[in-house]
């Protein structure tokens, strides 16, 4: 087995990628990352381990400025990982330890969605605290269409659905789907602004170049949902699409229109779409629990994982999780 170590996913042929990574998540595809490198949204590194000059195992990170208790700590955030063995998580760990020293991260922390590769990452990397995150959300799409899925839920979620798509229809708001990414690049922009200046959290905010790269590589799995009240933008999301799944990833609503409840539409016209397309499931990322749930949502857990290079910090870190697992937080 050999590591290579490197800025740019480019170094990787996209089929071989796709061979070990799958189709299932767009946001995980190799043309995903070239967005990111070349829009200049994220710097990002990466871990390849090859056998017999096959690719095995990789990961995927970038460097976080995360604040613990009352102190900031820069460190390498690694996710996806694809690893299937202790030797290959071992190689990566190596890899990954270069790049922290390099960029001099203080530590290392992992993001699963599979809690086998938590457990197994965890077993290889001595010391290291693992944690809860907040859980993702989805629906299973097992319906005919849009009514069968009103069908599901309760009498009280049902009667508020209908209710909230009934008035949008009298008010003659526009549901727009597009994967133009460029002419709506402005909206889209300044669409999720609002959302970040709300959450004080701009860390995410894509640019209007973002949506020109996202229309060069991701134009035939991506998609951008638009709500117009008289050619005026309510609301907006972004959604990567593969044949059996859709995820909703970024989004925003205009304040001065919140009134036409928006917010709710995107979700009831996503699952609407996804059912007519026969994908199988859509995810609508963490928060807004009671909300999701009443429209059916379930929650799937998603496992942290961190260690420290200097023992002491490492120490804090630790008690800093068992806190927050006596308060049954999330991180």
């Amino acid at each position: 087995m050999e590591v290579k170590i490197s800025n740019t996913i480019q170094d990787v042929d996209e089929r071989e990628w796709e061979l070990l990574v799958g189709t299932d998540r767009v946001d995980g595809s190799h043309s995903w990352f070239r967005t990111v490198e070349e829009s200049g949204y994220r710097d990002m590194h990466y871990v390849y381990v090859r056998e017999r000059k096959k690719l095995t195992a990789a990961a995927c990170c970038r460097l976080y400025n995360e604040k613990l208790s009352m102190i900031r700590i820069l460190l390498l955030g690694v996710g996806p990982v694809y690893v299937k063995t202790r030797e290959e998580i071992t190689m990566l760990i190596q890899g990954l330890e270069e790049i922290r020293k390099k960029e001099k991260a203080q530590g290392i922390l992992f993001f699963f969605h599979e809690e086998d590769e938590l457990n197994l990452t965890k077993s290889v990397m001595k010391g290291s605290t693992k944690f809860l995150m907040k859980e993702n959300t989805y629906i299973d799409l097992n319906f005919t269409d849009f009514e069968d899925y009103l069908g599901s839920l309760n009498a009280v979620a049902r009667r508020s659905i209908r209710s909230t798509v009934n008035k949008a229809n009298r008010l003659k708001i526009q549901s727009l789907f597009t994967n133009e990414f460029s002419p709506w690049k402005e909206t889209a922009h300044r669409l999720q602004g609002y959302l970040c200046e709300e959450h004080h959290d701009y860390s995410s905010h894509l640019s209007e170049q973002f949506y020109e790269i996202l229309e060069k590589n991701l134009k035939d799995n991506s998609e951008l949902l638009i709500l117009l009240k008289d050619s005026i933008p309510l609301a907006f999301a972004l959604a990567f699409n593969s044949p059996n799944i859709s995820l909703y990833k970024f989004g925003g609503v205009d304040p001065e229109y919140r009134k036409y409840q928006g917010y709710f539409l995107i979700y009831y016209e996503g699952i609407r779409k996804a059912i007519e397309r026969g994908q199988k499931r859509i995810y609508f990322g963490p928060s807004t629990y009671e909300f999701k749930e009443k429209i059916g949502c379930k929650r799937e857990e998603t496992f942290g994982l961190v260690k420290m290079a200097n023992p002491l910090l490492n120490l804090m870190v630790k008690c800093v999780v068992t806190g927050y697992t006596i308060l049954g937080r999330r991180f």
